[in-house]
Order: C-alpha cells, then sequence, then structure tokens
C-alpha cells in the first residue's frame, strides 16, 4: 500500500505483512489526487461543482487524500488520537483541529482499534479500501471468496446512499455529506487501482490458483500484493506509485480530453461501484503478466513470493493501464457527481 506518504509507508507494508486481510491504501496521495483534479476539471464551471464546494468546502483534488490520512488515528474506543501531525505531508491540510476531530470521529464509529499491527477486523475502515477479488472471475459477486460486507464495493455504495439522503447500511457508519463525499472521492479512485479489485492467489510454490472458499482465500492470499516482492519494493507499492510526469500532467489538464471520452456510465447509479469493479477486475490480471513468481520464502517482515518482471516492457505496460485506469477513475467521478448533483 503504500505511498500515503511515504512516511506511512513503511508501517502501512508492515502491517499488511502481519494482518490479514488485503490491501491498505491505493495509489498513493498523487494518483488520489489525479482522480479528483480530473473529476474538478470535468464538472469546472456547472451547478455540480458549486453544489460539490458547498459540500467540501474545497476542491475534490485535495478531498481526495482524506480517507488515507484517516488512517492515521490510533487507540482504542473512547481513547483515539492523530498522535503525528507534521509527518505526512499531503495530510497537512487536515491537521488542524477541526478536521483532526472529524477523522478521529470517523474511526471512532468504524472501528474497535486501530493502529500498528492491527488487523482490519478491528480497524474496519481499512477494509473499506479493497476487495480481493480472484483472477478468475471478472464480473463482482458478493459471493465469491475475497469479497466482503464491508469491502470497497459495499463502501462505495455506502457513501453514495449517504450523500442521496440515506443512512449508510451496516457495518458502516458514514455521517453527513462532507464525510461521505470525502469518501466517495478516494473509494472511486480505489475502485480503479487493479490491485485493489482483483488479487492473486498463490500456492507455497507460488502457482495461481482459483480459491473455493474464503477459508482457501486466506489461506493463499498475499495482502493484494504486498506479500509480493519484486525490484526491492512489494508489488502493491509497485503499482500504487505514479510516475512524477504523469501526475504533473493529469493535474495540469493533460488528460481532460481523453476523460471526457471515457463512455458515460447508464442505469442506477446504485449500481456503479458493482460495474466498475468488475471492469477493473477484467483488467486486474494485466498486473501478472509476464510475472515470475517463485515460492514463498521466510522473511524479516514475515513470508513474501519473490517476483521478477521483464522490463522495461513490464513498466511500459504498468505505465499505461495507470494512465487509463487514473483516467476512468476521474471520469466515472465527475459523472457520478453529476447524476447525485444536476
Amino acid at each position: 500500500m503504500h505511498t500515503l506518504p511515504h512516511a506511512i509507508t513503511a508501517l502501512l507494508v508492515a502491517l499488511m505483512l502481519t494482518a490479514q486481510p488485503g490491501p491498505a491504501a491505493a495509489w498513493g496521495p498523487e494518483g488520489h489526487q489525479d482522480v479528483g483534479a480530473i473529476a474538478d476539471q470535468l464538472i469546472a464551471g456547472t451547478p455540480t461543482a458549486k453544489k460539490v464546494r458547498q459540500i467540501l468546502g474545497g476542491t475534490l483534488q485535495t478531498a481526495a487524500v482524506w480517507a488515507d490520512c484517516a488512517r492515521g488515528v490510533e487507540g482504542s474506543t473512547g481513547q483515539w488520537a492523530y498522535p503525528k501531525p507534521g509527518v505526512y505531508k499531503d495530510c497537512a491540510i487536515y491537521e488542524n483541529p477541526a478536521s483532526k476531530a472529524a477523522m478521529v470521529a470517523f474511526v471512532d464509529r468504524n472501528a474497535s482499534r486501530c493502529g500498528f499491527r492491527v488487523s482490519s477486523t478491528q480497524c474496519r475502515h481499512k477494509a473499506y479500501h479493497f476487495v480481493d477479488l480472484p483472477l478468475a472471475h471478472t464480473h463482482y459477486d458478493p459471493a465469491l471468496p475475497g469479497t466482503a460486507p464491508n469491502d470497497l464495493v459495499h463502501a462505495t455504495g455506502a457513501a453514495i446512499s449517504v450523500l442521496k439522503g440515506a443512512k449508510s447500511a451496516a457495518p458502516f457508519n458514514i455521517q453527513g455529506q462532507r464525510e461521505a463525499l470525502r469518501l466517495l472521492t478516494h473509494y472511486v479512485g480505489d475502485l480503479h487501482q487493479p490491485l485493489h479489485v482483483g488479487a492473486i492467489y498463490l500456492d507455497d510454490a507460488g502457482a495461481s490458483l482459483d480459491p473455493a472458499n474464503p477459508k482457501d482465500a486466506h489461506d493463499h492470499g498475499n495482502a493484494g500484493g504486498n506479500q509480493i516482492s519484486i525490484e526491492g519494493r512489494n508489488l502493491h507499492a509497485l503499482w500504487d506509485d505514479i510516475p512524477a510526469k504523469m501526475h504533473k500532467d493529469l493535474l495540469g489538464g493533460a488528460g481532460r480530453a481523453q476523460a471526457r471520452q471515457v463512455a458515460t456510465q447508464a442505469g442506477n447509479p446504485d449500481q456503479w461501484p458493482t460495474e466498475w469493479a468488475s471492469d477493473t477486475a477484467a483488467e486486474a490480471s494485466k498486473a501478472f503478466e509476464g510475472l515470475t513468481i517463485g515460492g514463498k520464502a521466510s522473511t524479516p517482515q514475515g513470508v513474501a513470493w519473490p517476483a521478477t518482471a521483464p522490463e522495461p516492457a513490464y513498466r511500459q505496460a504498468r505505465e499505461a493501464l495507470q494512465h487509463q485506469q487514473l483516467l476512468k477513475a476521474g471520469a466515472r467521478l465527475a459523472q457520478l457527481l453529476t447524476t447525485l448533483f444536476p
């Protein structure tokens, strides 16, 4: 998981090597900011943009990192705190007293414990960031191993419900349109990161398999690629990273015209998270094309599967897919907000 910023990356990676299930953050702040910025560009000058500004008091680009910044809240019920202000540069905008209180309140409602080595069973809002759909399945089905009632698809739907004026269904506890829109902006980005939707499951020899049930998925999971080591890092972190030039170009509006070409979503917005997850699942296998994965080995941080990739072909394919997915995410976020706030 990664770049939430770099200081928190190491903590999250270590956490994911010791706690299941799945990954904790997506894209890194740059990718999430790109998604928000693309959506800001597409709705600029519209009544939707006015409503978004009214709810957030700011931009989607800024709001996009809030859900990851809230991951800096630690503690247990009744003893929550944001203990490391000034460490995570991309979260500085949310380190004033009111914003820290808002993050603490969100975590308090959506966790029993949080902190180092605490699993997403207790720090529940972590699980809202991912679904580990097996690569053999390119359509999201809540009955499949790797899905859960508190996974990313359901979390995105919960945020949409609140923005439509309803309450978030259990196990989610999302309060108010500002919190819901901050979460939605982030979760739509997560829904388009291939390793936040599609997961490879591995046996001890490094061969892929299709888990038959949740226990099978648990036994053969690798925390969304966090336990696959490649190029001196974990595979998930590699996919979270956005090249600096791509980030600069997207923030500067270079992708606006391309984002306008993303097909307009039809039908009921309540179904869009499922449709987007299925679309990303169909792309997720590309993250593993060309990889040679070795057998599971013990490391000082826990178990990991070593992998190698053909370069520069793998990097070029990764960057092309990252660019495509960021454009889709920004365009679809704009389309969703235009539908919710015409």
